[in-house]
Formats: structure tokens, sequence, C-alpha cells
């Protein structure tokens, strides 16, 4: 380390110990883990109801549930419950019926079909014609279909979360039945209904199941949901903490290199492992900007932080071309909701070809992927996968992640992220993402992951951000290691 660099990091370990930071101190480096996914499980398919007039609603609602699922499994798919081969469902380790319909009766098709389940998941409406035709719930009774008072909630794990659903079954559970989550409602003479219960081999979840929002009336009911789905199946094995994880987002060539260089001196400082976005050639609308190379100080923080626990993600070439700021959309065309007139997995294949080797002429070496704003069409997405086995984001149809996927539908290893960020507004702060971290410690197998803008907010924000989550338990992740020990490298170039 030269005396700038030595200078620079003595100084920041001061204002962490008699700067404005005062609270924060003293420094404590933190504990960190080895990323820990369950084993294999084995197939698991996603059966649907048909929906007439909402074909495609039913379809991505299945197809992103199955994606998700990926986290248990290397195979899942999908299909309607009436007409799945039954030889995929008798071979399925599990089956998780989506009860959309909300019609009482249920073809002999699809009772035949999920009767052959081993272990059988059910959500939505169909509960009392599954147990009528004694396939599973023998041990509940009623299943009455009701509109759900105002200021329900969701209890689970000594959380209480917020829902907005339409309705639910109202249903009474006997023993040896387990209501393992209920809701806290206002229904005339009761203060309570099943929410998660489970009967023998089969698991019934009365509301919801998918992956398409973040929405707060949503996701804590899910985690409740995919905490019980990991017991419920046996997942092995599972971490014995809560793990988190930590990205700098869009550093270019406009990112002043003494703020990156305070967040990373800090983050080698207190042992936190991390990843940093980077955008190799950052572009705007009517404005010069110049590519990474020309700012040659931040390239020297940038080979720095990669020495010393920054794993480099390449965050696309030019990550904006589409507005007059940094907020829009390469691969996509956000006012239109669809691909970019010029997409094509040649030109794809050459803009991430670009941008590897602009990074790697400048000695950083990236080790996965983001896509800006998360938004690419399926070329993009194949023609990713051709240099990259894993990427940190989220990506359609799945809109809310809570833990890692082995591999997506496109070969991929996906990091989550499920904390959000800090805004320049106030609107979204430190303190919200801990909050959400909170909530999931509900969910063993769950990753706290969010991001900080190195660009626009003060080192405080990534103290308050480490402190919150040690704090709370959590234990930090290094991407790198995961990217080893899962096997997810691949050739680039």
């Amino acid at each position: 380390m030269n005396m700038k660099r030595f200078l620079l990091a003595l100084f920041v370990l001061l204002l962490l110990i008699s700067g404005p930071s005062r609270a924060l101190a003293p420094l404590v480096p933190v504990e960190t883990a080895r990323l820990i996914l369950p084993r294999n499980f084995g197939p698991i398919v996603v059966l649907v109801d048909h929906l007439p007039g909402d074909e495609k609603f039913a379809e991505a609602r299945a197809e992103q549930v199955a994606i998700a699922l990926r986290h248990f499994s290397a195979k899942t798919s999908w299909g309607y419950v009436d007409s799945e081969p039954i030889k995929n469902v008798a071979s399925a380790k599990a089956v998780v019926y989506l009860g959309l319909d909300g019609s009482p009766q249920l073809s002999p098709a699809a009772l035949d079909r999920l009767r052959r389940a081993h272990h059988l998941v059910v959500s939505g409406y169909h509960m009392p014609a599954i147990r009528k035709a004694g396939i599973a719930f023998k041990h509940t009774e009623g299943g009455v279909d009701v509109a759900v008072p105002p200021n329900t909630t969701v209890s689970f794990k000594g959380q209480t979360f917020p829902v907005a659903l339409h309705d639910f079954l109202d249903f009474k559970v006997k023993k040896p039945a387990t209501v393992i989550s209920s809701y806290n409602t206002s229904l005339p003479g009761r203060t309570e209904v099943p929410y998660i219960v489970q009967d023998g081999h089969a698991l019934f979840v009365n509301g919801v199941i998918s992956f398409d929002t973040d929405a707060v009336t949503r996701r804590g009911a899910m985690l409740a949901f995919c905490d019980v789905m990991t017991r419920f199946i046996g997942a092995r094995r599972l971490p014995s903490r809560p793990l988190a994880m930590l990205r700098l987002e869009d550093v270019s060539a406009i990112t002043p290199a003494w703020r990156l260089e305070s967040f990373v001196h800090y983050l080698s400082s207190v042992n936190v492992p991390y990843g940093i976005s980077v955008i190799p050639d950052l572009r705007v609308q009517g404005k010069v900007i110049g590519s990474l190379r020309d700012n040659s100080e931040l390239v020297d923080t940038l080979r720095w932080a990669e020495g010393h626990g920054g794993t480099i993600i390449l965050h696309g070439l030019h990550h904006c071309c589409s507005s007059e700021d940094a907020e829009g959309y390469e691969f996509w065309d956000h006012e239109r909701r669809g691909p970019i007139p010029n997409d094509s997995a040649e030109w794809m294949h050459s803009q991430i070809a670009e941008g590897l080797a602009d990074l790697k002429a400048l000695g950083l070496h990236p080790q996965m992927w983001e896509t800006p704003h998360y938004s690419a069409s399926p070329v993009d997405y194949g023609a990713v996968s051709q240099f990259f086995g894993a990427a940190w984001e989220l990506r359609p149809p799945v809109g809310w992640l809570p833990w890692v996927l082995k591999r997506d539908q496109y070969g991929v290893m996906v990091l989550p992220e499920d904390l959000g960020y800090v805004s320049l507004d106030g609107t979204m702060t430190v303190a919200d993402q801990l909050a959400r971290a909170k909530e999931l410690l509900v969910c063993q197998s769950c990753v706290a992951a969010g991001f900080l803008h190195p660009s626009t907010v003060p080192i405080e924000k990534a103290q308050e951000y480490v402190k919150g989550l040690q704090e709370l338990g959590y234990r930090f992740v290094d991407p790198a290691q995961d990217l080893r020990k899962y096997g997810t490298r691949k050739t680039q170039g």
C-alpha cells in the first residue's frame, strides 16, 4: 500500500472511532460464513388450474413458482393439474398445486394426479375437494370461502406481517394436523384462521403462493411459506445462523475515487466481503461521459478492492443509453415493455464480450453478472449464461427472491437482492433495509442481501448496514467463495 492509501485507511479508521459515527465505535470485525444451500431435493412439479381468459396469468404464475423453487431442486417444471403426464407427477419428490380457480369442483383427472403426490402442497381454494376425495387433509373441517376482514395479519415465529387478500378459506383443524401459522382476523366469533396447516404428507397454504412482488402485504406471508416449505420437504443442509450479503452498486467513471476508497477500506477493516457492480463505459444521452479507463485513480481503487474482499460484477457495458440521466435502460425498452429494437443473441454477446475485455484490460476480473435495472429479454439472459455461471439480480418472471437459486431457467446461479437500497430522497433508508432483514429472520434458508451506491451515499450508511445486520445475528457471505464452492465459474470471452 502506498503512502496515500495508508493515510486514507488511517483517516477512515479515525473517522469510525472519533468522527460523526461515534455511536458505531468501537470497530468490531464481523463474522463471515460460507453460503449453505440445501442438497438437491429431487424433481418438483408445480400444477395449476386452467383460467379461461386468464391463461397467460396462470401460466406465468406457475412458471415463476417453479423457477423460484430451484433453491431446492435442480429440476422443476410446471403443468396443468388435469393434463400433466401422470408419470411426471408420480416421479416428483414434491407437487405444488396452485389452486387459482375458485370453483368448488375438481375434475377426476385433476384428482387422479394429486393422488399420486408424495409430498403435496396446496394453495388457494380446493382443500375441501381434496379432502372429500380422500387424498389429504382428513383432519380438517369446513372450508368456506369468505372475504378477508380489514387489518388482517399473519403471525409466524414471533413476528406479525400485514396481508392484503381478497378472500381465504374459513376452516378448522383437529389433531394430529398442525396449524403452523395463523391469520389474526376478526371474523364473527373467531380471532384466528389457519394460514399454513400440515396434515401428514400434505401442506395447505390458505392464500397465495407467488414470487412476483416484494410488497409489504405479500412478502411476510411468503417468508413464512418459504420457511415452512423448507422444513416440510426436509431440506438439508441449512445455515445455523442467518446469512447476509452486500453489493456496492453502479461504480463507473463518474464515481469519485475517494468515495469508493472510503467504502472498500472500511469493509476490509471490518472483514466484510462484498460485491462491486462495475460499469465499464457509462453512456448518457446528450452528455460526454468518460470510460472507466479514463479514471485511473478509481481503477487503482477497484484493483485494491478486488484483492481485499471485493468481487467484481459486470454491470452491463453502458448501463444506460435510453435517457438523459443514468437511470435509463441498456437492454430493455421500458416504455414498450419489451426488447429493444436491435436485440439479438449476437448483439448481446458482443456487448458482454466488450465489457469483459474492457475490465480485463484494466487488470480487473469480473466473476458474475448483474443486468442493469434487472431488465432484459430471454435472448439476452441466454447470452449472459454463455459467459457467466452466476448473476446477482432479479430475473423475470420472478419479481421477488429471498434465497439463492442453484440454477435458474438459463442454467445460472442467482444470488438474491431482497433488502433494497438507500435513496437520495430519503424514502428508502438503511433502517428500512434492516427492517426487511428482521423479517427474513423467520426463514432459515433465506439470505438478506441489499446494496448501496458509494457514489451518492456517505460511508456512515455502510457502517449502519453492517452494524445493524451484525446486531441482528447475521454473518456475511463471500460471493467469490460461493462461486468456487458451487462450481459456477465459466470460461469467459
